[in-house]
């Protein structure tokens, strides 16, 4: 008899430092870099779910789980002063994502769709930061 093996849903590690670096192209990167890393981690866990199940409220609570954390790797992330609304924009990114899935999982199909909206909006918003100390 052969027995099925189940394949293990793909990890992702975020190596995040914890010392500012100064301000400069080098802080600027590494901010975006790490939130997109973050992101995409969590983006990763959520939809290793997808297969398994259909219910949106389970959905919905990987979603929270894995956005929360990643807002908690976020918030220890250290930023040069120079950076610091790129910083809090990335965080809004991630409050949003974590409402959105607050909203699917009571149903609120429209709320969960601006909230998704509004993230995409920080993100812009944090790299418009980021860019600002990129320069021209």
């Amino acid at each position: 008899m052969i027995v099925p093996s189940e394949t293990p849903a793909p990890t992702s590690v975020v190596v995040v430092p914890t010392s500012a670096a100064e301000c400069g192209a080098e802080a600027a990167i590494g901010l975006a870099q790490t939130q997109s890393d973050l992101a995409l981690a969590a983006l990763a866990e959520l939809e290793a779910t997808r297969p398994t199940t259909q219910d949106e409220p389970a959905i919905a609570r990987k979603g929270l789980a894995a956005f929360t954390s990643a807002r908690e790797v976020m918030k220890a992330y250290n930023v040069p002063e120079c950076l610091a609304p790129g910083k809090k924009f990335a965080l809004q990114f991630f409050d949003e994502r974590i409402a959105a899935y607050a909203a699917l999982q009571i149903g609120d199909a429209g709320s969960y769709e601006t909230r998704l909206t509004n993230g995409e909006i920080a993100r812009q918003n944090m790299i418009t930061a980021v860019n600002g100390v990129l320069g021209p």
